[in-house]
């Protein structure tokens, strides 16, 4: 198998939610948005990985945007992190993905320079704000986002960096995009980000308690009468909901702000507005389960 068709056959093994909305779209765009979800893959899979030492986490974190942003020695120091990162825990797929990552740089290095650079701002971003919140971690109990401020920070580098990403590669491809519909999108691209991850924030909450996190930021729940232990102990479910219900508005602000970025999309460009809607659409529906 080449390089090129093991990305297309990792996606759909590694999310099938991102793969049905990727496959949309075409050419140029289709390669760099695929190749780059593989990349954030693979540093959210270190990020996660339940086992590993917080330690190994951020120089795993952190030498992975050290060689995307530079080509020189890129080889070896490529087999290096490929060798450190085989201790790293997850999913069989997942795994595999960390173990062919040099794959996935022979596509990316095939990629037109203006999408490479765009790739590397965001990941690069993704992968240092993660060892930032990493350092903040506390093995023995579980770590909280401070507020609301704290929360959007983290979102931002997960998820709206991405966002910004999307936006700049969009417009790219849009030459003759109005000024106002620039702007639209500018604004709100952020918000594209954030309001997917917030969602998945609030829809995994016990999973992530599991993992000795808590992305449910301490004032949110110390302003509903709760301590962050009475909290994750879940045994106080009409607080427990009052605090959930808080984070779902934040969430419902940033879809609202997302769906104007996907309507600022020329309708003739309907792949990438496809693209956009999909997962905009199912965080909506889970929003509305979960309220």
């Amino acid at each position: 198998m080449d390089d090129w068709n093991y990305c297309v056959s990792t996606l759909p093994k590694v999310s099938r939610t991102f793969a049905l909305n990727i496959s949309v779209l075409k050419g140029d765009l289709h390669k760099s948005i695929l190749v780059a979800y593989l990349f954030c893959r693979t540093i959210d899979t270190v990020e996660d990985a339940s086992k590993l030492e917080t330690s190994i986490k951020i120089k795993l974190l952190l030498n992975f945007a050290s060689i995307l942003k530079n080509t020189k020695n890129r080889s070896s120091t490529l087999d290096q992190w490929t060798k450190h990162a085989s201790v790293v825990d997850g999913s069989p797929t997942d795994i595999d993905l960390l173990q062919n990552i040099r794959r996935i740089f022979n596509i990316f290095d095939s990629l037109q320079e203006t999408h490479q650079q765009q790739i590397i701002s965001s990941v690069c971003t993704m992968a240092q704000g993660m060892a930032y919140f990493q350092k903040k971690f506390d093995v023995e109990k579980i770590t909280l986002l401070e507020d609301a401020k704290e929360l959007e920070e983290y979102c931002y580098f997960v998820a709206g960096a991405v966002g910004e990403m999307l936006c700049n590669l969009f417009i790219n491809e849009i030459p003759n995009l109005p000024e106002s519909n620039n702007k639209i999108m500018r604004k709100n691209a952020v918000s594209f980000g954030l309001g997917l991850q917030i969602t998945n924030i609030s829809k995994d909450i016990v999973v992530d308690r599991g993992r000795g996190w808590s992305y449910v930021p301490r004032t949110y729940i110390e302003a509903n009468g709760l301590t962050p232990d009475e909290f994750h102990s879940g045994k106080s479910s009409e607080k427990d909901l009052k605090v959930l219900k808080k984070l779902l508005n934040k969430t419902v602000g940033h879809l609202n702000d997302a769906l104007n970025f996907t309507l600022a999309i020329p309708r003739s460009y309907a792949r990438i507005r496809l693209f956009c809607i999909w997962p905009l659409w199912m965080a909506m529906e889970t929003v509305a389960e979960l309220h």
